[in-house]
């Protein structure tokens, strides 16, 4: 049975934010750390907003090749390949076919995190800039290094489109938050009317939401509890 952090029980009574909080008026520029963050984050609101005719950029920063780092089956070109897939999926399911992910490619677990790669970034999604109001991403209590190297990516980013931010807790709500984090302004927003789209996405993730690869078992298996919980409950957004 999963455990959840502090930061589920305060969102429990946190205010709720409307879409537009959000979004503001134009487009919004999510920047996914692995496939599956966009869908297990902020899945719900980007199916809201894509509903509400606002463009939102999906921005995958890693190729998500080490979940299984000793499958024969799949090496790490084929799992990065079959993640690919999944999350173009995802995001065609989360935005009626309205928006394609980017993937950027990056090795698992070496998301970009120094002024050199962040400047390679901004340059690959420069042509995703225009319009943006607003820039989503994962949280930086998230107690996984890439989730907070892509949080540091999407500071550096809205520094420069000069944009609301906010960081949207995945594994800060199972395990310990990195020490430090703000939680300051948290809000919910209410996924209900987009439950079963966001339902639909996380399933699409097939390599991390089931026993697919079976060769390797120290491979990700995200419990079936966690997965329901993350569908179930409303999403958290925590101003940056």
């Amino acid at each position: 049975m999963t455990t959840f952090t502090a930061i589920v029980a305060q969102s429990g009574t946190a205010p709720y934010a409307r879409l537009e909080d959000l979004t503001g008026p134009g487009a919004v520029l999510v920047l996914a750390p692995h496939p599956d963050d966009e869908s297990l984050a902020m899945g719900g609101a980007i199916a809201a907003a894509s509903a509400a005719a606002h463009r939102v950029h999906v921005a995958v920063i890693t190729d998500g090749s080490m979940s299984h780092r000793n499958s024969k089956a799949y090496p790490a070109a084929a799992l990065a390949a079959l993640r690919k897939s999944e999350v173009e999926t995802a995001v065609d399911i989360l935005t009626a076919g309205r928006e394609a992910p980017i993937w950027l490619g990056y090795p698992d677990l070496a998301a970009p995190d120094d002024p050199e790669t962040f400047a390679e970034v901004e340059a690959r999604l420069a042509g995703h800039f225009d319009g943006v109001t607003a820039i989503w991403t994962t949280w930086d209590g998230d107690p996984h290094p890439d989730h907070q190297r892509v949080w540091r990516l999407a500071r550096h980013i809205a520094d420069r489109v000069e944009c609301p931010m906010f960081g949207c807790p995945v594994w800060g709500r199972v395990q310990s938050p990195v020490a430090g984090a703000s939680s300051e302004g948290l809000r919910r927003f209410r996924t209900t009317a987009v439950r079963d789209l966001k339902a639909r996405a996380v399933a699409a993730h097939v390599s991390q939401m089931t026993g697919l690869i079976d060769d390797d078992p120290e491979g990700f298996r995200m419990p079936q509890d966690l997965a329901a919980h993350f569908v179930a409950a409303d999403e958290i957004f925590i101003p940056a």
